[in-house]
């Protein structure tokens, strides 16, 4: 008796080994270049809310400083010796009222204590920083102090304006460091009266 064989169901037909392969293959480079982007996404959400928070915190400083240094009558300086740079301000209102704004390089901070003697950290993670200080006068107009020329009674008494340059920067280990460079206004010492 010969055999018959039953008619293929076109239906039920099966993959072959090289479409297997080939859907294979394209799912994992469509799988790969979704992960980049997640992964692209992700990093930059992250330096995003870095730079966010670094410049939250600049602009809190600078106002805070504006405010203090819109009242001050007196200032006085600091420094770690006769040759370092600028590393603190004392603005002294008309009541008495003293805040102090020092940078910290230990802690890589500018902190703010005011007349009660409370601190506040006001810009964290700080790369570098400077205070520079500008006199007027009549004839010549305004200029840079240069402190390393003047002891801190002198460097005080000719101060009317302030200015602070600094750069924070905040890290992750994946990711590209996330920099912010800020130079301020110039802080006009309103209240203070320098006769030339």
């Amino acid at each position: 008796m010969p055999t018959t064989t039953a008619p293929r169901n076109p239906s039920r037909r099966g993959y072959t080994l090289v479409e297997l392969m080939v859907a294979t293959g394209l799912s994992a480079i469509i799988l790969a270049g979704v992960l980049t982007s997640v992964l692209m996404i992700t990093r930059s959400g992250y330096l995003l809310t870095n730079y966010i928070d670094m410049e939250k915190q600049a602009r809190n400083a600078l106002e805070t400083f504006a405010v203090d240094a819109r009242v001050t009558e007196e200032v006085e300086w600091t420094r770690a010796s006769d040759t370092a740079p600028l590393t603190a301000i004392t603005l002294i209102s008309p009541d008495g009222d003293r805040n102090t704004y020092a940078y910290d390089s230990a802690a890589r901070t500018l902190v703010r204590t005011d007349a009660a003697g409370a601190s506040t950290n006001l810009i964290t993670g700080i790369d570098s920083f400077s205070f520079t200080a500008y006199k007027y006068n009549d004839a010549l107009g305004l200029q840079t102090i240069v402190p390393s020329t003047r002891t801190l009674g002198l460097l005080a008494a000719e101060t009317k304006m302030v200015q602070i340059s600094l750069s924070a920067i905040r890290s992750r280990s994946t990711l590209v460091d996330a920099t912010n460079t800020v130079v301020s206004a110039r802080f006009v010492l309103r209240n203070r009266i320098i006769t030339n």
